[in-house]
């Protein structure tokens, strides 16, 4: 549809470059869902956080819609070349990041809790009996924090240009508790790396000064919220054993 680089593809995404533009194409997602995508990723900028600026959005025709941003010149924390030692260092730097964002009070954003409640109710994958105790151990944990919190933080949505760190992907940030964010990319690294969870876990805690015990708590929340997401057998299965254990 644009005659451009295309430089990343998703579902109903597609991303090209222009120049110092990135332009990310929407096909068959409404207005408002970009328009808070760009919302969520402007607040982030204007909190001082590494992200890319937002230039505008436009719609192409009643299905397409266009979001421009800056465009970063660089490769994600996570890649083929990288030595165990590397991977190790690119751990570190992901959590000294996430502790960032973590310091933004997110007033005004969507409440984690009130995402993650949606999404466990409307999960397809367990029944009611599950979905209450989720849903009871969700109030539990929740102690009404309003820290910033990523939503999908791992090492591909870091990028680095040789000079900076950049955060992307902001379309699941909330106001929450920066254990169960925490909580998540754990869950994503037992997902993808299972190797590596446990040193992030080990270094999110020392970096955060908290206790394992306290974002681990959070593991059935989290892994049942993320069963609403588009995945493959084999990682749904991941989710519903961390559920079946620990509800």
């Amino acid at each position: 549809m644009l005659n451009l680089e295309v430089i990343g593809e998703g579902a109903t995404t597609k991303v090209y470059r222009d120049g110092e533009t990135a332009i990310k194409l929407y096909t068959n997602v409404s207005y408002e869902a970009i328009e808070h995508e760009a919302k969520l990723q402007t607040f982030a900028v204007t909190a001082g956080l590494p992200a890319p600026a937002i230039f505008g959005i436009r719609k192409l025709d009643e299905n397409a819609v266009v979001l421009n941003m800056a465009y970063i010149d660089g490769k994600p924390l996570i890649h083929g070349e990288m030595t165990k030692d590397d991977r190790r260092l690119a751990i570190d730097m992901l959590v000294k990041l996430q502790c960032m964002v973590h310091k933004v009070n997110a007033n005004g954003l969507p409440k984690q809790k009130d995402v993650f409640a949606w999404k466990i109710e409307h999960t397809p994958h367990f029944g009611k009996v599950i979905k209450n105790k989720a849903l009871a151990l969700l109030s539990r944990l929740d102690t009404g924090t309003l820290n910033l919190c990523h939503g999908d933080f791992h090492l591909l949505n870091i990028l680095y240009d040789g000079h900076k760190h950049w955060i992307i992907d902001w379309v699941d940030a909330t106001a929450g508790n920066p254990l169960a964010d925490a909580c998540r990319s754990y869950i994503i690294f037992k997902q993808y790396m299972n190797r590596m969870s446990g040193i992030y876990l080990r270094a999110f805690c020392k970096e955060a000064g908290v206790s394992q015990d306290d974002v681990l708590a959070w593991l059935p929340v989290v892994a049942a919220a993320r069963l609403n997401e588009n995945m493959d057998d084999k990682m749904r299965a991941v989710l519903l054993d961390i559920v079946n254990e620990n509800i």
